[in-house]
């Protein structure tokens, strides 16, 4: 168990770090075009829609069959939808649309922690299957479109009046859900083997309710609709490239 739970951390301290990486951006910019914003966008939903189904989806349909895929799919949809409707945030760049000030900084936190924990906790679902291989293909494709939502999340914080270290530290914190909810969720597979069928599919309903809710409208909000779907099906391949050589 030691190893399994071991490279589920490793694996959520890289979408760690690449998160961090992508939060400096705020040292050099403190903005970006609308065009390059709904690109980062398109590229990153392209990459959870395809770890969601060839990393979680697939596997526990091959595992538990129809039932327990499509409850565990309902579950991690159903709870997503719960904390989205009762917990009080505002996501990044709709921050200066707030026009009460007080509290801004915790609405973003908190949206950015709802929308990095199903990432967390999906990779520590594949590590405690055991198969290092898939989980590893899957961390890569998260790690890889952390790095624009780092930057996503630091910029942001710069607008509202934060100094540029600052900024980037809050961006680099927003990721630290991500190791702490792979090792949980390593463990959880662990003891309860039996459930990794309906651990996956929940998974993959969480990341899918992110993207539907959350990803898709902001990247159609700036009008370049063609070019956030030509960046999402790059993502997509790049995320099937990757669960398959990996």
């Amino acid at each position: 168990m030691f190893e399994i739970l071991l490279n589920a951390f490793l694996g959520g301290l890289l979408c760690l770090f690449t998160t961090g990486l992508g939060a400096m951006i705020a040292f050099i910019k403190t903005g970006l075009s609308g065009k390059k914003l709904d690109c980062f966008f398109g590229f990153s939903i392209g990459i959870m829609m395809a770890a969601s189904f060839f990393s979680l989806l697939q596997p526990a349909l091959e595992m538990g069959g129809i039932i327990i895929a499509s409850i565990g799919f309902l579950t991690g949809s159903i709870l997503m939808y719960g904390s989205d409707l009762f917990i009080p945030h505002v996501h990044p760049f709709k921050a200066d649309e707030e026009k009460e000030k007080s509290g801004r900084l915790t609405k973003i936190i908190t949206a950015v922690t709802l929308h990095n924990l199903p990432e967390g906790f999906s990779v520590g679902v594949v590590f405690g299957s055991g198969n290092l291989k898939a989980a590893w293909g899957l961390t890569s494709g998260i790690a890889l479109q952390d790095f624009p939502e780092g930057a996503s999340v630091s910029i942001p914080f710069v607008k509202l009046g934060k100094s540029r270290g600052k900024a980037v530290l809050l961006g680099v914190a927003s990721g630290i859900v991500e190791p702490l909810g792979a090792l949980f969720s390593a463990f959880l597979v662990q003891v309860f083997q039996w459930l990794l069928p309906f651990f996956l599919a929940f998974g993959a309903g969480a990341m899918i309710y992110v993207i539907g809710s959350e990803m898709i409208p902001e990247a159609h909000s700036g009008g370049f609709g063609k070019d956030t779907m030509f960046f999402m099906i790059i993502g997509f391949i790049t995320m099937m490239i990757l669960d398959v050589v990996l």
